[in-house]
This record gives structure tokens, C-alpha cells and sequence, in this order.
């Protein structure tokens, strides 16, 4: 899942920050957070915001807080339930919240003082932790969460925070007295306590870890590269940690920063199915039991993820630039470990195989850009779209590229090429891609590109992967749910708009049928054999139902091995 807006937001006023610390040192915001048990379960955190001399008065911004994060439904605190303190006393709160978003992504509550705020200002509240079951939709798996003596959660969706951009110098602090011996507290920025100067978007675009944690390697505070979880996870932790590590390395090297510090914590979830997000130079990734993640899957999901560090998206509408990040990010997890000997080329081909089994097999393959966002987060087909037609369009761009170039130049040039005009402070958007662009390859790359973005099937050439492969025609049983996709995110989950004829209604779904825990299935559309099981209530029973998501076969490609060829000369 690629880096949100806010996350560019973050890092924008980062940049602000660096000059406004050279005008003087900025306020101190001092964040402690306590975990509290009962009967060896966090049941809750308390927060507590030591704000220097905020000065703030009626009708101003003081805290905010998203009531929603890309479909995740965050703490929504009430005024009364968060106290704040003065020189004075008790400072009254005065409660309202945004237009809510209609696609579910992202927008605030917000409290304003009923009266100027003097001197040093305390904020108190506790953040409630349970166990989460998504009502909203496919959302990453962000909320606060009790896990095997410990918690976990995101930033974004339990911490209300200084309604503004400006720099402060941030403190973080865990209090464990109420934890196992031995416990710990990480967060994406680092392990323990930590200072550092910047915006507290920091703060809210941080994943949070603490209890009785392991972490690889063991002894992992003050490492550039760590690993975090509670509990035993259902897969080899060393297996992925250790290949992991490795990609990282070859990941950061390729791009040119080695040193760039980064963190990724497992948490399991409680349902089936698998989740995640980026945060500041971290991943937070979720695992179900059914089916339990492979070492391999976990392998290529974090590299992903990992990429994302580096090319970033594009500034624009979520959806509409989405083809870029996540596009750049399933091209290069797979073309870099490709090249630096961690993954076969035997694993490089199936990973553009499983991506076009995704693509060709999608149904709404052909659907334009700008369908994508108001469906992102409901539809799980349009959700995979960018992903497997940006990594097309990437290969694409780099075979012609190096055909032009004679080899010389490749889609590398001009990606580092956008990363260091966003490191300038230049325009990094759709407009400053097709500029690097049509200088590579003239006008009809900008041609090309509407095309895509208009809906075009995208078809690399045979050799776009290297000497080593050639497309051939293929069919592919199209990704079909068998009703409305808008059942998943409703609540309660009714099933509607059954397909006479699908395998859901062979299996015996019913409309009005009530589906009773979520449904993951992101990765399904890439595993033509994979069956899905419905949870599912009718009339005060309940019932269990598994089916094959498939329907009708639709025409593609895929790639075949040329096996005159060695391995030597694959990767391009």
C-alpha cells in the first residue's frame, strides 16, 4: 500500500521545519503513553501532551483527530472524554467535526478551547484497546489493539493531536509500570525514548509497539534495520527477517541512500487475511491463521513495501496517481531482488505471471484512472487495479526506454530522476513525469500514457522482461465475487445483487444473507485456485460457505521461460 497524502503532508512540513528551527528553537510537545492491564490484557492506553505555552485562544485550532482513516474507524473521542489543563485549571473544549468523506478516507474532529489557554498546557485521555473487526471496508489494520500480553496500533487513528503543521521538539516516552517484566516500547521512529524536531503529523503516521516484544536482531535498538512482534506468528520470522534485511540493503543501495533507518512490525490479525500500510520509514504488516502466510509471500509483500521509501506518489487525487507508487513499487520489489541474486529467475517469472493472472483476469481492467478512488477502498478489484497496470505500464516505459537508448538508459534514470526533483523542493507530479518522459521517448509517450490512464488494456512486448522470457496468449478465469462488492463494506454486511449462475450462488449465497466477519480478497485475484469461505447468518442461523471466486475466461498473456538462454543473462 503506497504512502498517503498525509504522508507526503508529513514530509512537506518536515522540510518547513528545518527552516523554522533556524529561526529558534521550537516549542516542546512531551508524549507519554501508558498502557494499562487487566487480567494480563492491555484494556487501554493512557495519553498524556505536555505542550509548551500553546496560546491558544477561542475560535483557533487546537486539537485534531481523523474520524476516519482510509476506511479505518480511529477513537472519535468525545470533548468530554479529553482532559486539558492550564495554569488556570480546567480548559472547556468545544467539539466539531468535518464534512465526512464520502470515500471513507480520511476526516477530522476538532476541538477548539472555550477559553485563552496560560502558560503550559496538559492534554489527558485514554485510548480504548480492543480487538478490531473492520465495518467500513478493506482498510489497513491500524486501530489500537491488545496481542499476546502487549498492544500495537497506529498513530492516525488514537492520537489527538495539535490541530496544526508547525514544528515542535518532539519527545516520546513509554510508561511500562503496568506491563511484563521485561517489556519494551518501539514505534516506527526508533525503540524507547526518543527526541527529534518536526511536525506532529510524526507523530500521528507512526505505528506503535509495546509488551513483551521480539525483535530481529535480538538486540535491535539503535539498528538501521529492525524487525518487531508479539506472540508467535504462524510463519518463519527468521527466514523472512534475515531475506528481508538483505532486500533492504539492495533496495536502499539502488536508490542511493544505504543508511535511511527502517522498521517493520507484524501484528496478527484476528480475522482471515492479510494487510497493511507504510508510515514513516516503517511497514506495519498484518497476517490471518487461514491461510497463514508464506515465507515467500511475506518476502515480495515487505519489498513492496520497502520501495515505497524511495519513489513515493505523485502529487495528486488518491486514485487517479495511484498507478505511479504502487506501480513503481510491484516493478521494483521484483526487477531488484531480481538483479542482486536474492530471488531466482524462475521467482521473477512467476511474480509477473501471478501479476498477469491479477490484471488480465480483472474484469474491470479497462476501468479509467479516475473511476479508481471513489471505489478504492470497496471494491477489491479496483483496489488491485493500480497496482498490476502500473507495473505493466513500468515495463513497458523500460523496454522502449532501452530500445531507444540502445541500451544505454532505462526507466531507472528517469525515476531517480523524479526522486531528486521532490528532494529539490520541484513540482513531483503527473506533469513533471510525462517532462522526463517525452525527453526519453517524444510525443507519443504522453500519447501512450492517456491511453492508459483512459482504460487501455496495457500489453508489454514479448521481450519487455528480457532476453530470457517471450509472451504468449493465454486465457484467464476473470476474479468474480458473485454479488454486489459493496456488500463487504456496509454495515451490517447484506448480501445484494447476486449473480444468477456464479459460483456464489451454486455454493447457495443468498441475498439478504448477512456476512458475518470480513473478507480479504486482495490476494485472492492473483491465485486462480484459491477459494474463499463466507461466514454467513440467514434467518438467526449460521452458516459456513466456500466457493471458487471465478467466472467466465477472458483473453491475456503471460511469459514463458526461454530456456536457450542461461541465467547469466537474464537480468537485464
Amino acid at each position: 500500500m503506497k504512502l498517503t497524502p498525509l504522508l507526503a503532508a508529513t514530509a512537506a512540513a518536515l522540510a518547513l521545519a528545518t527552516s523554522a528551527v533556524a529561526q529558534g528553537a521550537p516549542p516542546t510537545l512531551a508524549l507519554t503513553l501508558t498502557p494499562h492491564q487487566t487480567a494480563g490484557a492491555v484494556d487501554q492506553v493512557g495519553v498524556t501532551l505536555n505542550l509548551q505555552a500553546p496560546n491558544a485562544k477561542p475560535g483557533e485550532p487546537f486539537l485534531r483527530l481523523p474520524m476516519v482513516f482510509a476506511s479505518v474507524k480511529t477513537q472519535q473521542y468525545e470533548a468530554a472524554q479529553i482532559e486539558v489543563v492550564d495554569a488556570k485549571g480546567a480548559v472547556p473544549l468545544v467539539q466539531k467535526d468535518d464534512a465526512a468523506d464520502t470515500a471513507n478516507f480520511i476526516y477530522f474532529r476538532r476541538w477548539q478551547v472555550a477559553r485563552p489557554t496560560e502558560g503550559d498546557v496538559i492534554v489527558r485521555y485514554k485510548a480504548a484497546a480492543s480487538t478490531f473487526r473492520p465495518k467500513l471496508g478493506s482498510g489497513p489494520p491500524f486501530d489500537l489493539r491488545p496481542e499476546a500480553g502487549g498492544l500495537n496500533g497506529a498513530g492516525v487513528t488514537f492520537l489527538a493531536l495539535p490541530d496544526n503543521s508547525r514544528p515542535y521538539s518532539l519527545s516520546l516516552g513509554w510508561d511500562l509500570s503496568a506491563m511484563p517484566a521485561g517489556s519494551r516500547g518501539a514505534q516506527s521512529l526508533g525503540e524507547g525514548e526518543l527526541k527529534l524536531v518536526g511536525p506532529v503529523d510524526l507523530l500521528a503516521n507512526t505505528f506503535y509497539m509495546a509488551g513483551p516484544m521480539k525483535s530481529y536482531p535480538e538486540t535491535s535498538k539503535g539498528q538501521p534495520f529492525a524487525i518487531y512482534w508479539l506472540g508467535t506468528p504462524p510463519f518463519d520470522v527468521p527466514a523472512v527477517a534475515e531475506w528481508t534485511e538483505k532486500a533492504r540493503t539492495a533496495i536502499a543501495a539502488f536508490f542511493g541512500q544505504p543508511d535511511k533507518p527502517y522498521r517493520v512490525f507484524f501484528r496478527h490479525n484476528p480475522y482471515p487475511g492479510t494487510g497493511g500500510a507504510g508510515l514513516i520509514n516503517s511497514f506495519m504488516s498484518g497476517f490471518g491463521d487461514d491461510p497463514a502466510p508464506t515465507v515467500d509471500g511475506m518476502r515480495h509483500h515487505l519489498a513492496h513495501e520497502i520501495v515505497h521509501n524511495w519513489p513515493g506518489s505523485l502529487d495528486g487525487p488518491n486514485g487517479i496517481v495511484s498507478w505511479y507508487g504502487e506501480g513503481m513499487a510491484e516493478f521494483y520489489s521484483a526487477t531488484i531482488p531480481w538483479r542482486a541474486g536474492l530471488i531466482s529467475t524462475d521467482d521473477f517469472l512467476a511474480q509477473v505471471n501471478e501479476r498477469a493472472q491479477s490484471y488480465y483476469g480483472n474484469p474491470v481492467n479497462t476501468a479509467p484512472a479516475e473511476e479508481i478512488a471513489a471505489k478504492f477502498w470497496s471494491d477489491t478489484r479496483v483496489r488491485k487495479l493500480p497496482y498490476d497496470r502500473g507495473a505493466f505500464y513500468m515495463a513497458i516505459v523500460d523496454a522502449q526506454i532501452r530500445a531507444k537508448s540502445g541500451g544505454q538508459r532505462r526507466l531507472d534514470d528517469i525515476t531517480k530522476a523524479m526522486i531528486a526533483r521532490r528532494e529539490a523542493g520541484q513540482p513531483h507530479d503527473t506533469a513533471a513525469w510525462l517532462e522526463l518522459l517525452t525527453k526519453e521517448l517524444g510525443p507519443q509517450a504522453k500519447t501512450e500514457f492517456e491511453a492508459m490512464m483512459a482504460g487501455k488494456l496495457l500489453v508489454p512486448a514479448s521481450d519487455a522482461y528480457g532476453p530470457c522470457f517471450q509472451r504468449e496468449a493465454a486465457q484467464f478465469r476473470s476474479f468474480e465475487l458473485g454479488f454486489d462488492s459493496a456488500s463487504l463494506t456496509t454495515n451490517p454486511r447484506i448480501v445484494k445483487g447476486l449473480v444468477a449462475g456464479s459460483q456464489a450462488a451454486a455454493a447457495g449465497v443468498r441475498d439478504g444473507d448477512e456476512i458475518t466477519e470480513a473478507v480479504v480478497l486482495d490476494a485472492v485475484q492473483a491465485k486462480p485456485e484459491q477459494t474463499i469461505t463466507l461466514k454467513i447468518r440467514r434467518q438467526g442461523q449460521d452458516l459456513s460457505i466456500t466457493y471458487l471466486p471465478r467466472g467466465k475466461a477472458q483473453d491475456g498473456y503471460r511469459w514463458a521461460r526461454v530456456t536457450q538462454v542461461p541465467d547469466s543473462k537474464c537480468a537485464i
